[in-house]
Formats: C-alpha cells, structure tokens, sequence
C-alpha cells in the first residue's frame, strides 16, 4: 500500500459523495457490503481449528431472541431519531464548517472500525500506524515541509492540535535554560547557541533573555550540540528533563529563574489575532501559563491580523523584555473564514529579529482553512506560481484572490501547522492532525510508558510518547488515507474540490450584494477569503443597531434547528455570529456604517449580529439539479425577513 495515487487520471468531482439524493448509493453498498464480507471471511479463516464459540442452536434460545429483538427495535428508533438530525449532504445546508463526507473516507472508516485499532502503539495498529504516518506525510508536503525532515500525526481536532503545538513552543521556548542548566550540572559548558543575529555564543555567557530569545532551530541544534559533546543522548536528556519545565513546574522554573540570574523577567505571551479560535485560551490555561497572557493582535477591515499592529506589539513587549513564547497565524477563522497573511506575519518575525534580537515560535492554525492550500500545489508537490492557480477556472468568480495564494504559499515558514482534515477534508469525525517542520520537536514533549514502548523497536512505533492523546482510532488515519488516495492533495484534486466550493461562495455573495431585498438591505462582510459568506441586515423601521441584531437573530432561528421546529418545515438552514467589539475593534466599522450606525452604536449594542452562511457544495456555482440554490436562497430569505419584520411589529404594539 503506497501512499500515491495508483492513477493520475482526473476525478470526475459526482464520484466522491453519497450525494444529496444518494445517487450513488449503489456504489456505496456494494463497497460496504465488500468491506464486511472480508472482514468475516479474514475472521473465519483466523485458525479455523478453533472452531465457534457461537452456536447455532444458542441463536434459538429465548435470551438470544430477546437480546436480537432489543438490538432490532433500538436500532429503528435510532434510525428514526437521526432523521431529525442535520443534513449536512444538502446544498439546502449553508450553516457550520461541516460536510458530506466522501465515500472513499466513509468506507475506509467503516472497514477499518471493524479492526478497532488503537493508533497509539503499532503493536496495536501495524497498518494503521503504518497508514497515518503516510497520511502525515501527504500533508507535510501540501504545506511545503521537506518529507524526510517532518514530523506529524492525526488527532481527534484543531484543538488538541493547537494545545500541542503551543505545549511544543513553550519548551522550546524555555529550551536553552535548561540546555545551560543541564550542560552546567554535567561539565559541558562549551555548548554554543546561534543567537537572532547570526552569531554564535557559549550559552554560560548569555543572560535570561538573550536565553530566552534563541530561534526554534537554533535551540534545537544546540541540544544536539549537548547531546553529542556528552556521548551520551540519554544522559543530556534526563538532564535538559531535571532542569526544564515540564520537570520542573512554572513556580520551581520561576523560582529558579530568579535566583540564578537575579531577575524575574515578565511571563512569556502567546500573540494570537483577536478573530482567535477559543482553543488558544484552553491551550494557556492547560498549559499553565494563564489566559492573561494570551495576548490579542487586532484585525483589519478583512478579519486578517493587522501586521503594523504586530509590529507596534512586537517593539513594545521587546522594550518590556516580555519574552514572546508564540505567535499564531490563523488560517481560516471560524467566524468569516479569513486567511490571515502568514507571510507577512513570517515577515514581521524576521523585523523583530534584526530590530531587537526577538525570537519566537511561529505557528499556523490552519484548521479550517489548511486543505485549501492544495491549490497552489502541483501534482508533482511543487508550488505552482498564481498565474498557473488561477488560469484556467470557468467563467465566474476567480478563486483564490493573490492575498490568499501568498498566505497559502507560505505555510512552510511557520514552525507548525494545525489542519482538519474532518472539515475542508471532507472525511467523518474525528480527524485532526498536526504537522511540525522539524522532526526533533518531538523530544520536547515526549513521555515513555514501558508497557508500549520496547527497546529496539522503532521510535515511531509507539506513537503515544510523542503526543497529548492516549487512545485514537486507527479507522480515522484509514479514513484519511482512503480520501487521499481518491483525491490528492494537490490542485487537481482536493484543491479542485476546494476551489469549486469557494467559488460557489464567492458567487452567492456576489448575488446577495446584487439581490433586490427592498427595503431590506444587506450589508455584506468582505469577499470570503475561503467559503464562508455573512452579511448583517438592516430595514428602514429599526431605527437601532440593538432592532437590527433582534432581526438577524429571528432569521437565524427561521433558519435553522431548535426551538421544537421539525427540519422538514426548513427550506434552508444557516447559522449566526456575533462581531463583538472586544475581539473586532474598528475592524468592523465598515459594517457598522454600512447599516447606517456608529462606532458608539457598535459599542452601546455589544456588537452585530450577521447571518453566516458556509458553502460547502462543490456543485452551486454551476447550478445543477432542478433547483438554482443561489437564487432559491435569496428568495427564501427575502420571506424569511419579511415575516420576521411583520412579526416585530406586531409584538411592538401587542398589550
């Protein structure tokens, strides 16, 4: 089993899902039906001489019976229970980041659970293991990292992603402390460090905050410097383990701190754009460091973090001797879909380097936007320049803008990558990965358990000493990997898919700017970056932003499951979001003025509320079926508002 495409022929896009109809259902349950039927066969034939354990004549007992029918009768309540549920498979859906999945990710699910593999240890899961290694190989190069110099796996979402990268940074972080600590309990104190500038100096003769502004890279080859001046790579690691932080706790490093060097320097801070998802809050709170030091970077009028604010941000903390621990690009934010511009935030690091000898960590959340990066990759996993991208596309929106294309491009400067592949991946729940640039991070946070982890055995054998999870399901990395091999990760496949989706949200924002709503109007949020469109609505008798946000809230629920309303009484479903002052700023003035308001408004209201509509369907913008979705959707939600300002009205006045 390679981990390439057995055939470089085009995918036809009608062969990867179920479909809204299940018009490929035929397909579907003939793999399925494949998938069981060689699991039983592979279970019959496992030592046949044991012969069964389950007798027919047990079948025909009145337990037995019983037992069946209980299990018969659940499931047909179960199966009518999840009627109820989302429909997901329905262009009619434009709500959250969630999908059809593909049948390819489906049926390697289903075939693998059968297995139950545990991802954490090969001895558990040898095909598995073997399967998510590859998988995180694929996308290790969609983002651009050498292969062979990586390191990465699945998890169950962006967020143990992101606490993992972050629990990475900060031991990078306070890394060359305990290098020096460590080298000086053991007589090696000629280790050498690289300092931001380029020069190379012995770590005894740097302070705390040159120690504490030493690149990633940097540290990293320092520890092996210790490594090899030892002889030993045991012993520097018990070592650098004794003095670290993870040894010994923040007071007792803290404490440490001040008495060795005589200063406390101020705690370290993670800088994250303001639009930031909330697992960056958990990430500082598991992680000790506190929320208080999760720092926020306004955005501009795109929802992208502002970089001249980075910079001021940045030259401040440096006149602070406030060590940055992190800065967070976020690729595709939950709210809007917005890209930040990872390559002028990489851009921003490097300033702050020649500026004031700053180092930090740089990582890309990329969870729901990571696997629109395909794009700008050729089948070869070469970049392709944005002339290649977008030439060729039919005639419509062009996808992605050049902002875009540069943010994508440059996902390999940062230190680590957050990607779901159970979002733009279109592959069941739960599947999260994380991607790392440099292979030896893993050292930073790695745990050994002895009942699965064997000398000799290989050091990506026991995948469980290097990550937050103890258990995952192998049938996710199939799932995974099923998907790839349909689609690659490339522009011609994923990217394919990807761009097709964009386009269709591109296409329906450029009808609700255009739709005659009189006398609604819509006041729309940027081009979406990705897939993700919102727009606020005003109307002539709500005379304040607070009646404005009322109506945006009765259309959501018009729109969407709750409150008791069946999902047949739905012709289409989205959801909401609020743009709070707090994370938004000025940034949303644009919208706030739009609908005839001021800042002031903004501020009295607590924020504004907008409709937000993800478009997940490969197939809107060409308007397939008998429906045009776009068209049907305006007129659905010129209804929809119609009834919900008629409804305000009468309860205004009702006694």
């Amino acid at each position: 089993m390679s981990d390439s495409r057995d055939d470089a022929t085009a995918v036809d896009l009608s062969s990867l899902f179920l479909g809204p109809k299940a018009e490929n259902a035929d397909v579907f349950e003939r793999l399925l039906l494949e998938a069981f039927r060689d699991h039983v066969f592979w279970r019959r034939n496992f030592h046949p001489e044991d012969g069964f354990t389950i007798r027919e004549r047990d079948k025909h007992t009145a337990e037995y019976q019983s037992s069946i029918a209980t299990l018969s009768q659940e499931l047909f309540g179960l199966l009518a229970e999840l009627k109820e549920g989302v429909p997901f498979f329905s262009p009619r859906y434009v709500g959250h980041m969630a999908s059809d999945p593909t049948m390819a990710s489906l049926i390697g699910y289903f075939a693998t659970m059968l297995y139950n593999p545990n991802n954490v240890a090969s001895e558990g899961s040898p095909v598995t293991t073997r399967l998510e290694l590859q998988v995180a190989a694929q996308i290790a190069r969609m983002i651009g990292y050498d292969a062979t110099r990586h390191w990465g796996h699945l998890c169950s979402g962006g967020t143990i992603a992101n606490i993992e990268a972050l629990w990475v940074a900060r031991n990078l972080k306070y890394l060359p402390v305990a290098l020096r600590w460590g080298a000086e309990e053991l007589g090696a104190r000629e280790v050498e460090v690289v300092r931001p500038d380029g020069e190379r100096a012995r770590l005894g003769d740097l302070g705390v905050w040159e120690l504490l502004n030493v690149a990633p890279d940097a540290a990293l080859d320092a520890y092996d410097a210790f490594q090899r001046m030892l002889g030993d790579p045991q012993a520097a690691a018990d070592a650098v383990a004794r003095n670290g932080i993870s040894g010994l706790g923040y007071q007792a490093f803290g404490l440490r701190l001040a008495e060795r060097f005589g200063n406390a320097l101020p705690p370290g801070v993670v800088l994250v754009p303001s639009t930031a998802h909330y697992s960056f809050a958990k990430a500082c709170r598991v992680l000790g460091m506190g929320e208080s030091h999760l720092l926020r970077v306004p955005v501009d009028s795109h929802f992208r973090q502002d970089t001249d604010a980075l910079d001021e941000i940045l030259d401040a903390l440096a006149a602070q001797h406030r060590p940055v621990i992190a800065c967070v690009s976020v690729m595709g934010t939950t709210e809007e879909g917005a890209v930040d511009r990872l390559d002028l935030i990489d851009a921003a690091r490097a300033r702050a380097g020649r500026r004031h000898g700053l180092a930090f960590y740089l990582h890309a959340d990329a969870a729901w936007g990571g696997y629109a990066s395909a794009a700008v990759r050729g089948a070869d996993g070469g970049r392709l320049s944005f002339e290649q991208v977008v030439s060729g596309q039919a005639a419509g929106p062009l996808w992605p803008s050049e902002s875009v294309y540069h943010a994508f491009s440059a996902l390999a400067r940062a230190d680590s990558v957050t990607i779901d592949p159970h979002k733009l991946g279109a592959v069941p729940y739960p599947a999260g990965a994380i991607s790392f640039r440099d292979h030896r991070v893993r050292g930073m946070v790695s745990v050994d358990a002895p009942y699965l982890f064997h000398e000799g055995a290989s050091d990506t054998a026991y995948i469980g000493r290097f990550i937050l999870e103890g258990s995952k399901p192998g049938a996710a990395a199939a799932s995974v990997w099923m998907a790839h091999k349909v689609l690659p990760l490339d522009a011609t496949g994923y990217g394919r898919l990807i761009g097709d989706a964009a386009r269709g949200a591109l296409a329906l924002h450029d009808a609700l700017a255009t739709a005659e709503l009189s006398p609604f109007r819509l006041v729309l949020l940027p081009r979406p970056d990705v897939n993700i469109v919102c727009f606020a609505i005003r109307h002539p008798q709500l005379g304040a932003l607070e009646d404005s946000n009322e109506l945006a809230e009765r259309v959501y629920r018009a729109m969407s499951l709750g409150s008791g309303r069946p999902l047949r009484a739905l012709d289409y479903l989205v959801t909401k979001t609020v743009l709070q002052p707090r994370e938004y700023g000025h940034a949303a003035d644009p919208v706030v003025e739009g609908l005839g308001f001021t800042h002031d408004d903004y501020l009295r209201a607590g924020g504004i509320a907008v409709v937000r509509c993800t478009v997940m369907d490969p197939f809107l913008a060409a308007r397939r079926g008998n429906t045009d979705h776009i068209e049907q959707f305006i007129e659905t939600l010129g209804r929809v508002m119609r009834d919900e300002v008629a409804a305000m009205a009468r309860e205004s006045v009702a006694p």
